[in-house]
């Protein structure tokens, strides 16, 4: 079969999607994780599917909203915790800063979410609709696209071009207070009389701006309306099964699911609760996953092979698999990494799924991510034209990989 998903018919299908990424910004408003509007959102798609007889489910998971995003609140709070206790109890003065430090690598570095422990929960959806194959169904094809907007990082929306610098006082107040809190805490600090560490004490106030860096870090008032990221791929891939229903196109041998999850700006919870709620039927050997994120400047277009802080590789197979699929569809995809945060695909990759994402978003990162300036304007028609034909390739090339 070859790929019938015409310039034409691509175009027509991006100008739709850009029509729909306005409206529903509009008629849903924001959509945090967990959200009435990220629900009402998956709601809207479950509907159209449906007018289109096309199966749809909904899976409902816990989620803790804001656990995620508070992490930077978290830290500095734990880090200026220290500084009265340096002097009334220097032994104890050490001790937030080391749990600022597990709350840190377990939240952003591991995506382990321990402060979801201790943060209140809602309930949260996952949109799954399978297009079945035309014959019987040797293997499936997940597209996986998230319905949530981010709360807004406050700094990066003021200062764009600052913010990938405001990790450096943060880190050099973070060695400054576990340095001089260790040291009190050996020699006995205020308590021993020496002088040096009441000026030593009175220096803290050196690394109070750093910390409020940190208290002021995300803005929970205001939800990106999320145009870009990722209202563009989690449309991409359900009016991809839309367009195919109506066109009676099948694959042979392979089922595509296209897949909306909730809350990934909470730490990928939607695809991890997919993954375990699917855990059984989901074969390495016959499945694979492809996470459409944030496809909204097409010089940016490209296959993302590792993911999750750089840390997961992706499987090689999948990535080529897209390469190839590019290059059918005229366009030489550059291999890139998410150096910082992740994607749905992190999930898959980690659960033991061959997996990778398609992205196209400068990672500088661009002046519009996780931030008002999220908006309909923000993406490329011929972006969204570009991943449509993109991802009904890589649906045939791997369809033909089973015969």
């Amino acid at each position: 079969m070859e790929n019938t998903l015409d310039q034409s018919t691509a175009d027509a299908l991006a100008v739709s999607i850009k029509a729909s990424i306005a409206e529903i910004i509009k008629k849903h408003g924001p959509r945090p994780p967990g959200s009435p509007g990220e629900r009402a959102f998956q709601k809207q798609l479950q509907q159209e599917l449906k007018a289109e007889g096309i199966q749809t489910t909904m899976e409902a998971f816990p989620v803790a909203q804001k656990a995620f995003m508070a992490m930077p609140l978290v830290c500095a709070l734990l880090m200026l915790s220290s500084l009265p206790l340096y002097w009334v109890a220097p032994l104890l003065a050490p001790l937030p800063i080391l749990l600022a430090i597990v709350v840190f690598v377990c939240e952003l570095l591991l995506y382990k979410h321990i402060l979801s422990y201790v943060f209140p929960k809602t309930e949260a959806l996952n949109l799954c609709a399978p297009l079945p194959a035309r014959d019987t169904a040797r293997q499936r094809i997940l597209l996986v696209g998230h319905a949530d907007g981010a709360y807004e990082w406050r700094l990066h929306r003021c200062f764009p071009r600052l913010f990938p610098y405001f990790s450096i006082p943060l880190i050099l107040a973070f060695l400054y207070l576990l340095g001089t809190t260790l040291a009190s805490a050996v020699t006995g600090g205020v308590f021993s009389g020496d002088v040096f560490w009441e000026w030593l004490g009175l220096s803290h106030a050196f690394v109070l701006p750093a910390l409020l860096l940190g208290l002021l870090y995300t803005n929970f008032k205001v939800v990106s309306p999320g145009a870009a990221d990722n209202l563009s791929g989690s449309l991409c891939v359900t009016t991809l099964v839309k367009w195919l229903k109506q066109s009676n196109l099948a694959l042979k041998n392979t089922e595509i699911t296209a897949i909306v999850t909730g809350c990934e700006e909470a730490g990928l919870e939607g695809a991890k609760a997919y993954v375990r709620a699917h855990r059984k039927e989901l074969d390495p050997k016959t499945t694979v996953a492809i996470a459409v994120d944030t496809v909204s400047e097409f010089d940016q277009l490209a296959v993302y092979t590792k993911d999750l802080n750089g840390r997961v590789k992706h499987d090689k197979k999948v990535c080529a698999l897209i390469r190839d699929a590019g290059k059918k569809c005229g366009v030489d995809l550059p291999d890139a990494s998410i150096t910082v945060g992740a994607s749905d695909a992190a999930a898959f990759t980690q659960a033991g799924i061959p997996a990778a994402a398609i992205c196209a978003m400068d990672h500088a990162p661009a002046h519009y991510y996780h931030n008002r300036r999220d908006l309909p304007e923000i993406v490329e028609n011929a972006c969204l034209a570009k991943t449509l034909q993109l991802l009904w390739q890589v649906c045939l090339d791997y369809d033909q990989s089973a015969e």
